[in-house]
């Protein structure tokens, strides 16, 4: 079984002053201590249906930021440096800032954002990204240097995450509405940014567990039509998980298996993950199995479930 896969996805949400942000996690969003809908298009690989995130899904507008994650594995007293290219393919100059905030996430994985230092998990005290503004020119790439530095102590021997948003930045356009030269500054200003999620876990992580919490069907009023698994990490690490169910016609023998879902869970968090059935199944006893591996060497964590489909 394939171990510690990483998960891509991407979120796409309009902000108040009518900015897109493009985010990538696991599955996963933008506000300052506000959760904001962050549900956003995945792509599926035609191979083997997984939720997956190609860096140049934004190529359409013009940017690329790769890549969409970056994963640290440091001691206390270690530092390492990774890099973030950002490319403009527009046909125009483009100026960006980079910021960095911590964020918290709920059962859905949707992140809320807050301001740096201000999560328990905070890795943005221990960040250092450089450059934080330039511009690029048509056919430009910036490499930013993102470097996490880990301070010696036990107390720093655990895991941490923030993120980092490289945003188009763009002055305020001038309105001039009666003609008489006297300009003022609209109040909307349509940009859009990149977030890149950066995860620290330290190589020394004592309890690697992932729990299956509950495992049951979702009803509406006509039929079944979802699957839902709640999920809680035990641990004291970021888990990298791999789940999904197999499907068991018990009255005909024909199996099947549900698309495959790549995700984070971050120490003692519990999310739930939702998995559609397939329309028109044939009427009898069915079996599932969910399935998860959260990377453990020794073990994978099922749960069964039997339903009739009359």
């Amino acid at each position: 079984m394939k171990k510690n896969i990483a998960l891509f996805s991407v979120i796409i949400t309009l902000s108040s002053l009518q900015t897109i942000f493009a985010q990538v996690t696991d599955d996963d969003t933008i506000n300052s201590q506000t959760p904001v809908n962050t549900e956003a298009p995945t792509l599926k690989s035609p191979q083997n249906n997984v939720a997956d995130t190609p860096d140049s899904l934004f190529k359409e507008m013009g940017v690329a930021v790769t890549p969409s994650r970056l994963n640290f594995n440091l001691k206390p007293g270690a530092s390492k440096t990774y890099e973030i290219k950002v490319t403009n393919d527009t046909k125009q100059e483009n100026s960006f800032k980079v910021t960095v905030k911590d964020f918290d996430m709920d059962n859905k994985g949707r992140s809320i954002f807050m301001k740096p230092g201000e999560s328990k998990y905070s890795l943005s005290k221990w960040m250092n990204v450089s450059p934080t503004f330039f511009k690029l020119k048509p056919g430009e790439f910036q490499k930013i240097k993102v470097t996490v530095s880990v301070p010696e102590g036990e107390e720093n021997n655990r895991a941490a995450w923030s993120v980092i948003f490289v945003e188009q930045a763009k002055e305020r356009e001038k309105l001039d509405a009666s003609g008489s030269g006297n300009s003022i500054a609209l109040g909307v200003i349509p940009t859009f940014a990149f977030g890149v999620y950066v995860y620290q876990n330290p190589p020394t992580v004592k309890v690697n567990k992932v729990e299956i919490k509950n495992f049951k069907l979702i009803k509406d009023t006509s039929s079944i039509k979802k699957m839902d698994i709640v999920l809680t990490n035990s641990g004291d690490g970021i888990a990298q998980c791999t789940a999904y169910i197999e499907l068991s016609n018990l009255n005909t023998g024909k199996q099947q298996k549900l698309s495959v879902k790549r995700f984070t869970i971050l120490p003692g968090y519990t999310r739930n993950y939702i998995f559609n059935l397939p329309e028109n199944l044939e009427k009898g006893k069915y079996s599932a199995v969910g399935v998860l591996d959260f990377g453990s060497k020794d073990e994978i964590e099922a749960a069964e479930l039997e339903f009739v489909i009359d």
